[in-house]
């Protein structure tokens, strides 16, 4: 893997160098001309090449034309233009919702809702995805479980990220310049060579770097970005029947990285904690002070490829993937008032590899039935060390620390296996039913050891006396999951669907206990429609899901320590509908829209909060707005010199809690965040100029809530969303 390393580091200037002496050509793409109406998008949410508009699956596609304007190159990025789809920041981690399922474990143990791939190879985690994003080709975000064909752990649904990929019959290329506020300053290049009529090479980049948006004096402002990242792609295919793609990756990311803000939460003169009411947040979030010392360090390696075979009567497909993080921190949680934890921090190391494979057999286009099979391995191997230290009476993060608690796992394993199928038959020229199966077998396993002091008599007396616990911990579970639907293509531009599936996402233990998988099942139908000439778009989706044992993350105090537990609430339902629009008014004028209704709430969920037995029935899981909506609009003003077209959307959110009690303390209250683009093109010559500024409203948004509810850190976590950014950007095509 060494050799690897130093190719994919290469790539970078490489790829510079490529971009600043070569001309460049625009990249196609799936769009018909405006004069044709609404184009079609081809998607390969079933595994397979489908019209967007054919495809019996409540989707939305991020096009590279949306992807360049609203220069998406995180998954935090993705989540302010994504229907239904959110993100929230715990710390350096990403916790992903779709219709409002999400997964709050983000340790090295828990597993997400929301199966995220790049070009079909799963990554279990999301830390260190973020500076992968660039040069991609489209952005496929599925709603709603998906248990047969992307069944890892997708119970709120999935987002496969398809990058560029070269191309045997042009040559192409392109670069842009970013700069803005906070010292903003981003840069982007492609370019694809032809080598022979059976070899091309893509060759890919991208620099980011911003200073904090958080103003943390004595240390260096957090929220910031400084990271850099190169993709060198090559595509080789001798004949029409068989070809290979292989994609090495590298990513580095430095600097502060995201801080949380530690509010106090103890109010009235008896000490009483007050959770109806959010606390007040000492310089609105934008200034609190911090010890210097924290900082990131995220190095990504990554090689994946593609083999696919034409046999005659199907095609064979073998993907799969590597993919090695460097990952360090020291995370600042800062004084809290002047209590007794005056630097306290998180420190933590660990090296994950994860490997994937799959072997997939697919029918070929034409005749009543398609069907496909296929097999999946996934491994990911971590080694993690974790701290939680304090730095008494010192002016920075500096050793030596008192180590309040320890954690040291050099063996963390996470094993998948899983078989699966599907088909369809059309028992008429319009109508088709599907079913599907897979079946997984899926392990994980921890060895090590932890830990911790009581931290009430670290703060009174300073004295230390570890409990160790020896961990040799291990979960599987073998599951069954179905796909079943009924779909009527009524007329080429209608399309009916109704679809029955059930999901899972792997069990797993804490420190405490251990947890059972929780399961869905999911009742959906919709319509997909085109009317008035193909410039009109509708696509309706409601649906119903049944949850049980469904993994919800509580912190509990024991002997004066916080300590998380995973576990299972009885039972939940979610039930909403959705209407996905765009709308080719006229040549000049776009419009987009889409409206998500969800009804989340725990139907039966009994936790132990304060020693007594709590009902929670009733209460919304966490990351489950009630009414999620996006809406934008664009012209075309036609000068002299070329075309200059405004663009603006906003996003409106009703309120939302950070976890199951839904106390006001964790309340994220309804708001609206807007974006405003202008973009200029000339009639000749392959550049463009686009202006942009983002979060008009400059909205002080939670991204994560966090009660400890331990002596550890007596505080309220808060991290937040980006402020209002605004700048320019030049893109050359030639």
């Amino acid at each position: 893997m060494n050799a690897l390393l130093r190719i994919a580091r290469a790539a970078l200037p490489v790829a510079t160098s490529l971009v600043a002496l070569t001309p460049v050509y625009a990249q196609t793409t799936t769009a018909q001309p405006a004069a044709e109406g609404l184009g079609d998008i081809v998607v390969t949410a079933e595994k397979r090449p489908s019209v967007l508009q054919r495809t019996p699956i409540a989707i939305s596609v991020i096009d590279p034309e949306a992807i360049k304007r609203n220069n998406v190159g995180s998954v935090e990025d993705l989540a302010r233009i994504a229907p239904s789809f959110s993100f929230q920041a715990q710390h350096t981690q990403a916790i992903l919702s779709i219709r409002g399922v999400s997964s709050r474990d983000t340790s090295e143990i828990g597993d997400p809702a929301v199966a995220l791939s790049i070009d079909g190879t799963y990554s279990q985690r999301a830390v260190g995805l973020n500076a992968a994003i660039f040069d991609i080709d489209r952005i496929e975000v599925l709603r709603g479980p998906q248990g047969t064909l992307l069944g890892r752990n997708a119970t709120g649904g999935a987002v496969n990220i398809v990058t560029g990929k070269p191309m045997l019959d042009h040559f192409a290329a392109s670069v842009s310049a970013e700069a803005g506020n906070y010292d903003a300053f981003i840069t982007k290049g492609m370019v694809n060579l032809p080598v022979t009529d059976t070899l091309a090479i893509r060759a890919a980049f991208q620099t980011r770097d911003h200073s904090g948006y958080r103003e943390n004096y004595p240390a260096r402002d957090g929220d910031d970005e400084h990271s850099k990242a190169a993709r060198l792609t090559a595509l080789f295919k001798p004949t029409d029947r068989f070809s290979v793609t292989l994609s090495g990756e590298y990513t580095f990311q430095n600097g502060v990285g995201p801080v949380p803000q530690a509010i106090a939460w103890r109010n009235g003169a008896n000490g009483t904690t007050d959770f109806e009411n959010k606390p007040a947040i000492p310089g609105d979030g934008k200034t609190f002070s911090l010890t210097q010392g924290g900082f990131l360090h995220l190095e990504t390696t990554a090689i994946r490829w593609n083999v696919d075979y034409d046999l005659g009567i199907a095609n064979i497909t073998y993907l799969g993937g590597f993919r090695s993080v460097d990952f360090k921190r020291l995370a600042n949680y800062g004084t809290v008032y002047g209590g007794p934890r005056q630097n306290l921090s998180f420190n933590q190391v660990e090296k994950p590899e994860t490997w994937n494979h799959e072997l997939r057999l697919t029918s070929k286009a034409g005749g009543p039935l398609k069907w496909q099979i296929g097999g999946f391995y996934f491994r990911e191997k971590n080694d993690l060390t974790t701290l939680i230290e304090d730095y008494p009476g010192k002016a920075a993060l500096l050793a030596p620390a008192s180590v309040l608690q320890r954690y040291r796992y050099p063996d963390v394993v996470s094993e998948s296996k899983a078989l699966f199928g599907q088909v369809g038959y059309k028992l008429t020229d319009t109508v088709e039913v599907e079913a599907g199966t897979r079946y997984s077998d899926n392990d994980k396993h921890r060895t090590g050891f932890n830990q911790i002091t009581n931290t009430n008599a670290f703060y009174s007396t300073g004295a230390i006396n570890y409990t160790t616990t020896q961990q040799a911990s291990d979960a599987a579970s073998k599951i069954w999951t179905y796909h079943a639907g009924l779909n009527w293509q009524a007329t080429p531009r209608h399309l009916l669907y109704a679809k029955f599936d059930t999901g899972f996402k792997d069990g797993g233990f804490t420190d405490l206990a251990s947890y059972d998988p929780e399961k869905i099942t999911a009742y959906e139908i919709g319509s997909k429609n085109r009317f008035f000439g193909n410039t009109l778009q509708v696509n309706l989706a409601a649906f119903w899901y049944d949850y049980s044992d469904q993994q919800v993350t509580q912190s509990v105090n024991i002997n004066g320590t916080a300590r998380n537990l995973v576990v299972n609430a009885g039972k939940s339902r979610y039930k909403g509908a959705e209407v996905e629009l765009n709308w080719l008014a006229t040549p000049a004028d776009r419009f987009d829209a889409f409206v998500g209704y969800t009804h989340a709430e725990y139907t039966n969920f009994a936790v132990l909060f304060n020693g007594v037995n709590t009902q929670l029935a009733g209460n919304t899981p966490p990351q489950a707005p009630r009414w999620s909506v996006n809406l934008g609009y664009s012209h075309d003003f036609e000068l002299a010199s070329g075309t200059l077209t405004p663009r603006l959307q906003t996003h409106i959110e009703s309120e939302t809690y950070f976890t199951f009690f839904n106390r006001g303390t964790d309340r994220q209250g309804g708001y609206h965040r807007s974006d405003f683009t202008l973009t200029y093109k000339p009639r000749s010559g392959a550049w463009q100029v686009d202006a942009f500024v983002r979060n008009i409203e400059d909205k002080l948004i939670l991204s994560y809530a966090f009660d400890p509810t331990g002596a550890t850190r007596s505080a309220y976590v808060y991290q937040y969303a980006p402020p209002r950014t605004f700048g320019g950007r030049v893109t050359v095509n030639f």
